[in-house]
């Protein structure tokens, strides 16, 4: 199900603005807390589900900010002196609210070109796509590392029939050729480079520990899953009937699932290490897990195995406790 238009065709007009609008003050907030906010409450209405679903959310720019986060954490870690704890809680942040943004392109449906386009260009900035080699080139990849490129390639799948012809290449009289686009869309243009001084963070260390340090309640996130994936699979079930806002069942439906994949993903991506939380995390597992049988979009069950994948490596957890964050999963099919 995908936000249609009165003439039933899909929209392809570009967003303004920001990720998620953001409340009018200078403090840290996690990204996928703020569009979640439209359903803060646990029972929410269908037209609370269904304005949820269709808000507008600028996938280019939460792509492009994310990115701006992981290029910012690696020049922070570089420049800061070994053994300073602040510094790590400050990557710590950093990483997580990117990760965040990271989850919300990969859960959320490519209603229009331009997020199609932001999922496109985030796959191909986290190494999604595997280039191919050489006839005569011996593959040494590790059964876990190829694991990983699939659920990444499978994080950012968009439907290829919503996606125009990729750039032509320039031809005997065609000139601007130093930046002729090489993608449908330049997710780094504009960016600060990556390599260099620190751009913002290290005036903002600070709030960047602060906000690492504020963990969300693990045990009531699971429970919103829970609570979410229940009421999409009951409102699927009421549309089947053949009501007359069975439509509007199906969009709330669908607002359901992507709250409870993005409460889901809050969970894994938060590092907070203890037996409880450890506890909690194989729970959202096990729930990813039947929401696998039950035949949830893929690229939503794809997305919980990547950001848990790479939650594992954030710089506030000690280093021996990154192999009790990645568990398994059964394969992608």
């Amino acid at each position: 199900m995908t936000k249609k238009h009165q003439d039933g065709g899909r929209s392809l007009a570009p967003r303004t603005g920001g990720p998620v609008d953001e409340p009018n003050d200078t403090a840290l907030h996690d990204p996928i807390a703020l569009v979640t906010r439209v359903i803060a409450r646990d029972d929410p209405s269908v037209d609370e589900l269904v304005a949820f679903r269709l808000q507008p959310i600028d996938l280019k720019a939460a792509a492009r900010h994310a990115k701006a986060l992981q290029n910012e954490e690696f020049r922070l870690r570089r420049s800061k002196e070994l053994g300073d704890d602040q510094y790590d809680f400050a990557c710590a942040g950093l990483q997580i609210m990117a990760l965040s943004l990271v989850a919300l392109v990969a859960t959320w449906p490519a209603d229009d070109l331009d997020q199609a386009e932001a999922k496109l260009a985030l796959a191909e900035q986290t190494g999604a796509r595997h280039h191919r080699h050489e006839k005569d080139y011996v593959s040494s990849m590790e059964a876990s590392h190829a694991r990983r490129l699939r659920w990444k390639r499978a994080a950012f799948a968009v439907p290829e029939l919503m996606l125009p012809p990729a750039p032509t290449s320039p031809q005997g009289d065609s000139r601007g050729l130093a930046a002729w686009p090489l993608a449908r869309w330049d997710l780094i243009a504009g960016l600060p480079l990556r390599g260099g001084p620190p751009a913002f963070a290290h005036t903002q260390i600070g709030n960047w520990v602060g906000f690492a340090t504020a963990a969300p309640d693990l045990e009531h996130l699971l429970a919103r899953a829970r609570k979410m994936f229940e009421t999409c699979d009951r409102l699927v079930s009421l549309a089947q009937r053949g009501p007359e806002n069975a439509s509007e069942l199906m969009v709330a439906a669908e607002g359901a699932r992507i709250a409870g994949y993005l409460a889901a993903a809050q969970v894994m991506i938060w590092p907070v290490h203890n037996r409880s939380a450890l506890a909690t995390k194989k729970e959202i597992v096990a729930l990813v897990n039947l929401r696998g049988e039950i035949g949830d979009p893929v690229h939503m069950l794809a997305a919980i195995r990547h950001v848990a994948a790479d939650a594992a490596w954030i710089k506030s957890l000690p280093v021996d406790a990154r192999d009790d964050l990645v568990f398994g999963w059964s394969e992608l099919v």
